[in-house]
């Protein structure tokens, strides 16, 4: 059990390690997506991400992906890494995961095919948001 606890803190501490959770994710994500949505019609029709609906009318949808997975990774290593010796370290981790958790279950939603839990889904993104416009707010303004 010990074991487990310092392996975990190793990856919690390690800034370059969080943010393939948060890569791996979006994979999961838009591979659950294109797996569980009838057709590229029904994705067309009910896809939140306008992103994701430019790659899929434009038909780059793999170099979309590659591009989004470099992106997410090279932001959240760097949020991280500017955040490792500050306070407010554990937000930034609690954020990338909370994004991560919500890909993953974006993607499940078209499994679900809910109303309800895909405004679940978007709620947690929402969530994210706030929790760091609030966390940099906060900051602002203790540092003045």
């Amino acid at each position: 059990m010990r074991q487990i606890l310092q392996s975990l803190r190793s990856i919690y501490h390690n800034y370059r390690v969080i943010p393939l959770f948060l890569c791996v994710s979006v994979v999961i994500d838009y591979s659950l997506t294109f797996y569980f949505a009838d057709s590229i019609e029904m994705i067309l029709a009910h896809e939140f991400s306008p992103t994701l609906l430019f790659a899929i009318r434009n038909d780059i949808v793999l170099p979309y992906l590659a591009a989004t997975v470099v992106f997410y990774y090279v932001m959240g290593y760097t949020i991280l890494k500017f955040l490792s010796e500050e306070d407010i370290y554990p937000i930034g981790v609690f954020i990338i995961l909370l994004m991560s958790v919500t890909h993953v279950l974006g993607g499940l939603s078209w499994f679900v095919l809910s109303e309800a839990y895909s405004n679940m889904v978007f709620m947690l993104s929402m969530t994210s948001i706030i929790i760091a416009i609030s966390v940099f707010g906060y900051e602002v303004l203790k540092r003045e």
